[in-house]
């Protein structure tokens, strides 16, 4: 049997014709949505650079490299001797009392807790520990940017010099400078502590007891 049609050239022509149509507006569709999306993206990339280009938060410094640092002294890393900690005053007193070698150690009431302290370093190496006394080394941090109120500005730096003749300087008062009372009380510190002791680690640890407690400028944590 013949399954075969015969189409007239006008049929053809029309059918030719339709095609041409449809892939024309096929093409412009998908040019169309080619065009949107690289539209999206050019904003979405706008908006990320908007962001990054934000100024810091007020109080924050921006260095050539690295990340935002606050504007105020950072915290200093100090090590300590601990002996021991104690929940109550009594008991932390106690507990030196009945020691000769802590008659310079502190007492420290940091967070609801008592520790006693017989010497503070800058480095760890710098605190000798030992089993047989039941000392171990006490990493922690002294935040002193607020004892500027009481005078106690260069407290920072004093607590973080490694020599003694340049803290006792601070115990002179040079003829430009006008004496105020609270420097001079901070002064009359420095004088009283460096001749309480010339260890370094004790003048520090004395330091930092009596502007924790007396002052309370200095916060400590761990």
């Amino acid at each position: 049997m013949n399954f075969r049609k015969k189409y007239s050239k006008v049929t053809v022509a029309m059918a030719m014709l339709h095609g041409v149509i449809i892939g024309i507006a096929a093409v412009a569709i998908v040019g169309a949505i080619i065009i949107s999306t690289n539209g999206s993206g050019k904003e979405k990339a706008l908006d990320t650079e908007v962001v990054t280009t934000n100024p810091p938060a007020t109080g924050m410094t921006t260095p050539t490299s690295g990340p935002a640092v606050s504007a105020e002294d950072p915290p200093l890393q100090l090590f300590a001797k601990q002996h021991g900690v104690f929940s109550t005053a009594q008991t932390a007193h106690d507990f030196v009392s009945q020691d000769a070698s802590l008659s310079k150690a502190a007492i420290l009431e940091i967070e609801g807790q008592f520790y006693v302290w017989s010497a503070v370093g800058l480095r760890e190496e710098e605190i000798e520990v030992s089993e047989y006394e039941g000392t171990f080394r006490k990493p922690f941090f002294a935040n002193a940017s607020t004892c500027s109120n009481d005078g106690a500005g260069k407290l920072t730096s004093v607590l973080s010099e490694t020599e003694l003749s340049k803290i006792k300087i601070l115990t002179t008062v040079s003829e430009a400078e006008e004496e105020d009372e609270k420097l001079a009380e901070f002064r009359k510190n420095i004088a009283a502590v460096t001749a309480f002791s010339s260890d370094l680690r004790i003048i520090r640890l004395q330091l930092l007891s009596h502007y924790t407690h007396k002052d309370g400028c200095v916060k400590i944590n761990f």
